[in-house]
């Protein structure tokens, strides 16, 4: 039957005059063309929109995670339900539950009715991946205070919203079409080509769209019609998309930026620090060359802190966190570690003079008064140098050893810099004890 309805088609086709076969070739061609496109808006929407809940899901774990970690070490279960409540503005999560280091349940954010699959919690709970079971994805995140792990995060989340408002697009997209094939029948010479050229800009444009992955490509607007409807429509969805990818990239870059510099100075914190030394040291280590580690502790800051508030403290800091990085080369490292100890790592050094300069250099930036709210405040600082590889090949025996050489400095009387020996281990034993006691 079938084949009897093809053939009657084509006979009947073959007895058409070229007007009406250019009228049938245009809506045809317009069928196409409309049904091909939404085809691929759609599968491209879905890829997307499966990169981008995976992404945002992770992004918004990372923030509950960090959330939550001081109250996972309290086991305070009022606090985590309270930072899961918050989850309610977020209707694309299903689920959210926190586990301790225990695998002890210490709270659950429900949203709506769904069940949850148990063989994907199970799954999910001994990984540190994600699982997607239908439309719905399952990720876990760990809870980290201090460096270490205290719990994970579970959250389940669904693109049921991007299915709803899909169909909808759909919908629309076959009615502007609809209504284009009608107006193509009734006027064939005239809109033709008015209709069929954007349809095929459109699906040259979604083709390149899904191969370049270039979201800020736009469809030309020509005319007012459902073409044209169609087209702004594109733009629309296309502009939203594009707005949403750059978001979530901008967190994410926000997120490595707070993870590798310190919050007060922006200077980089001990994580890039070490990470910058470890580089320092593998290319001197190809090239044969030397490195400086100078150790600053400033001498009297607690005492500015204790008389002058934190407040003013903090300003002090910044104000010597920009002196110090003003007055090294653009290539040399300026981290701050903690409190008000910095580090500076100086490399590529082509005499053993320049040392000397640069610690004599930073000690007299550290005496030029602080102007704060009309009031002079002065500093001092005891500097420390290790030199790779005569005090060490290891970041962590530099870092040892420029702290030992600091130390000694204080001992000296405060104001001094110290290169380090041997015979100095005994202040960073010291040192040690005192913290442990």
């Amino acid at each position: 039957m079938q084949v009897t309805l093809f053939k009657n088609t084509f006979e009947h086709y073959n007895r058409l005059s070229i007007a009406k076969k250019l009228q049938f070739i245009g809506v045809t061609t317009l069928a196409l063309a409309g049904n091909l496109s939404i085809v691929l808006i759609l599968l491209f929407e879905f890829y997307n929109e499966r990169q981008l809940l995976q992404s945002h899901v992770r992004t918004l774990g990372m923030l509950i995670a960090d959330n939550i970690a001081p109250a996972l070490l309290f086991d305070d279960k009022d606090q985590v339900e309270k930072v899961l409540h918050t989850l309610r503005h977020k209707p694309e999560v299903l689920y959210a539950l926190v586990y301790n280091e225990k695998g002890e349940e210490l709270g659950i954010y429900q949203n709506g009715q769904s069940e949850l699959d148990s063989e994907c919690l199970d799954a999910i709970k001994r990984s540190k991946t994600s699982i997607w079971k239908g439309l719905q994805i399952y990720m876990q995140i760990p809870i980290e205070a201090d460096g270490q792990m205290v719990g994970i995060v579970v959250i389940v989340a669904s693109i049921y919203t991007f299915i709803y408002q899909t169909l909808i697009e759909i919908l629309m997209l076959f009615l502007i079409i609809s209504a284009a094939i009608v107006a193509t029948y009734r006027y064939r010479k005239k809109l033709l080509e008015s209709i069929l050229g954007p349809i095929r800009e459109l699906n040259t444009l979604t083709s390149e769209i899904i191969e370049t992955k270039n979201l800020r490509n736009r469809i030309p607007v020509y005319n007012d019609d459902e073409i044209g409807e169609l087209a702004k429509n594109f733009n629309v969805m296309l502009e939203k998309l594009d707005l949403s990818h750059t978001e979530l990239n901008r967190q994410k870059d926000f997120l490595a930026y707070k993870a590798h510099h310190d919050a007060l100075t922006g200077l980089p914190n001990r994580a890039l620090f070490n990470d910058r030394l470890e580089q320092a040291i593998s290319k001197a280590a190809r090239y044969k060359e030397e490195i400086a580690i100078f150790f600053i502790d400033l001498d009297h800051f607690k005492e500015i802190n204790d008389t002058l508030g934190h407040e003013t403290g903090d300003e002090v800091l910044k104000f010597f966190a920009q002196r110090l990085k003003d007055s090294v080369r653009m290539e040399d490292t300026v981290a701050r570690i903690g409190g008000d100890e910095f580090i500076v790592i100086m490399e590529s050094l082509q005499t053993s003079d320049a040392i000397s300069v640069v610690a004599n250099k930073i000690i007299s930036i550290v005496k030029e008064p602080i102007i704060l709210t009309e009031k002079r405040l002065h500093l001092g600082a005891s500097v420390g140098i290790s030199i790779y590889p005569h005090n060490g090949e290891s970041s962590e025996a530099l870092l040892k050893n420029a702290d030992s050489a600091m130390y000694k400095a204080k001992n000296e009387g405060r104001g001094n810099y110290q290169f380090y020996t041997p015979e100095m281990k005994v202040y960073v034993d010291k040192h040690q004890e005192s913290k442990v006691i």
